[in-house]
């Protein structure tokens, strides 16, 4: 799709530039700043859609000044069940883990295993983000599928799921842009409308950006943004390229890939740090990922209401689990796979 046809890439644009200009200035300053901005865009670009820019451009001045909102903690009750239910039938260290992976409870992941994927470039997969969503995602279609309900059903019901499991992990910034990414495609699947990736990611940050302005300057949200936008712009090329390999392992290379290259320079900016292993570490940890998640989710639920069945899935959980831990070891022994810069 043509840069001309994603409006929302425009708009999340200059609403970012105003926020990171209305960052420095006060707002004393915004009035002058619209009506210059305006002047200028109208008499030198003269399209009718510029002064929309200009004001969208000092609405994110303006937002950088509103206080936070609140943080979105309604089901905390029911995620506190959720959460006593892994550490009923895991031990601590996987309860700890798997409640930061299924629940977005980040506060109780062994320091260990948190440097382990931190120092594969794996540490991704311990924040709740579109890998994840994408998992629920088709396990919610494809349980509403063996009910045989209609298409436009199918669709609603998973974008309320979503939103559903965001609010109760905590309505982070990577979920909420998983959520609302996954809402523009599957919403375009019920019509049978094609999506536009890049537009679909930045209508994400345009929400994103008018709930909190201060969102601009988290690392969580750069991090996020930058991946999948990494993704989507790289992920074609990269494939082209890696033909000569069987389909499957060029499509994971090339998302490993894209990814890599998309987040490595905020890495370097706020850590200081170069996670070279990480190309290859994602091919065996992430199909991982989604069996974890697969998992636990269901055993955090089983285990309030089906006992039996929750000691089954725990077995199983272990071993996935553990495996991963495992294969994240062993990455992090290669020479060179993690440098620290400075």
């Amino acid at each position: 799709m043509n840069s001309a046809h994603r409006p929302c890439c425009w708009l999340t644009l200059f609403l970012a530039s105003g926020i990171l200009i209305g960052h420095f200035l006060p707002v004393a300053l915004l009035f002058w700043l619209w009506i210059s901005s305006a002047l200028i865009l109208v008499f030198l670009f003269r399209p009718k859609i510029w002064p929309i820019y200009a004001s969208v451009f000092c609405l994110g001045a303006a937002l950088i000044h509103v206080a936070h909102p609140p943080a979105m903690d309604i089901l905390q009750d029911w995620r506190g069940q959720l959460k006593w239910s892994l550490y009923h039938y895991l031990d601590g260290e996987e309860a700890g883990t798997m409640s930061a992976i299924v629940l977005g409870d980040r506060g109780h992941i062994p320091k260990e295993i948190n440097m382990l994927f931190r120092h594969t470039g794996t540490g991704h997969i311990l924040v709740i983000a579109g890998l994840h969503m994408a998992m629920m995602t088709a396990m919610i279609l494809f349980i509403l599928k063996l009910i045989r309900i209609p298409r436009c059903l199918q669709m609603g019901g998973s974008i309320l799921f979503l939103f559903i499991f965001a609010i109760l992990t905590g309505g982070s910034v990577p979920v909420m842009r998983a959520v609302f990414m996954a809402s523009v495609v599957l919403a375009s699947f019920s019509f049978e409308h094609e999506s536009d990736s890049l537009n679909s990611l930045a209508l994400a940050a345009l929400i994103l950006l008018l709930m909190d302005a201060h969102n601009l300057f988290d690392t969580g949200f750069q991090l996020s943004f930058a991946a999948v936008a990494a993704i989507v712009i790289l992920y074609g090329h990269i494939e082209k390229r890696l033909s000569f390999c069987p389909r499957w392992l060029a499509s994971t290379l090339s998302v490993s890939t894209s990814a890599w290259i998309g987040i490595t320079p905020l890495q370097i900016w706020h850590f200081g740090t170069i996670t070279p292993v990480a190309l290859i570490a994602n091919i065996f940890i992430v199909p991982l990922l989604d069996l974890t998640v697969a998992l636990g989710l269901p055993l955090a639920l089983a285990g309030l209401w089906a006992p039996s069945a929750a000691w089954a899935m725990a077995g199983c959980l272990k071993v996935v689990f553990n495996l991963m831990v495992v294969i994240a070891y062993w990455f992090s022994l290669v020479p060179f796979g993690y440098i620290q810069l400075g």
